[in-house]
């Protein structure tokens, strides 16, 4: 298991290098972009036998360290699927050197100890809600890197970093793109999770549902703002980040006080 993860992180280490130079550097596109694409596929593969070598049962309940890693494995798997229809590998600027990160640390502070299995009937809306997270979590790092831009767009002969990156009208497309299908998945899973709400006592329970309903709440008013009011710019992304905080704190951060599922 060891091996696995040291040649995960060695193989996200290579990705996030390669990847750079595909942005920096057009005049040999094709063979540095089916470069990238290879050893991402790669690590990508290693990272799932790595996160499954963890776990003794795809359906028992994680704790705060194996949930981390799941939602990163998740979000790496939508990132891959998205990125060949969609102007984002420049997420994985951010994505797969903090998904090495996390790896990192799981293998310093995996605890194997086995929490149960999950409710058959609550196995949907798990996955609903971290398919949502995962989406989210694109746009949340989109919304880093788009203030990033906006900070830097006076001193941009300066940056190199910031004139690999799309347009700033572009980024904010595919920001709100991703916050789009989020916010569905979002809504079905407090949608697919009500009806267990009076079944479940356990601890946390209500602290997750609060801080799920502000991150809806927040998401909401963005989504209805940019439609409405055309908002963008600073308040868009500090709204995102927001929204996003709000997740973390529903899903991880009950997992790290209460080890809910």
């Amino acid at each position: 298991m060891e091996l696995i993860g040291i040649l995960t992180i060695i193989g996200y280490t290579l990705s996030a290098l390669s990847i750079r130079y595909v942005l920096i550097d057009e005049e040999y596109s094709f063979y540095k972009k089916t470069s990238f694409d290879v050893i991402f596929f790669l690590s990508l593969l290693l990272f799932s036998i790595y996160a499954y070598s963890l776990i003794n049962n795809v359906y028992q309940k994680f704790n705060f360290i194996t949930s981390l890693e799941i939602t990163f494995l998740i979000v790496n798997y939508l990132f891959f699927l998205f990125m060949f229809s969609k102007p984002i590998k420049h997420l994985g600027l951010v994505l797969l050197p903090l998904t090495a990160i996390v790896i990192l640390i799981s293998m310093i502070y995996h605890d194997s100890s086995n929490l149960g299995l999950i409710d058959p009937d609550l196995r949907i809306h798990i996955i609903v809600s971290i398919t949502s997270y995962g989406f989210l979590g694109l746009g949340a790092i989109q919304a880093i890197l788009l203030r990033y831009q906006e900070k830097k767009l006076k001193d941009v002969s300066g940056s190199l970093f910031i004139t690999i990156l799309p347009s700033i009208e572009k980024m904010e497309k595919v920001m709100f793109d991703l916050i789009i299908f989020g916010f569905i998945l979002l809504t079905l899973s407090l949608l697919s999770g009500a009806p267990f709400v009076t079944m479940n006592k356990h601890p946390g329970l209500l602290e997750k549902i609060l801080f799920s309903i502000i991150a809806w709440m927040t998401y909401s008013y963005l989504i209805y703002s940019r439609f409405s009011k055309g908002v963008r710019g600073k308040k868009a992304t500090n709204l995102t980040l927001s929204g996003m905080s709000f997740l973390l704190i529903a899903y991880l951060g009950t997992k790290l006080f209460f080890e809910l599922y």
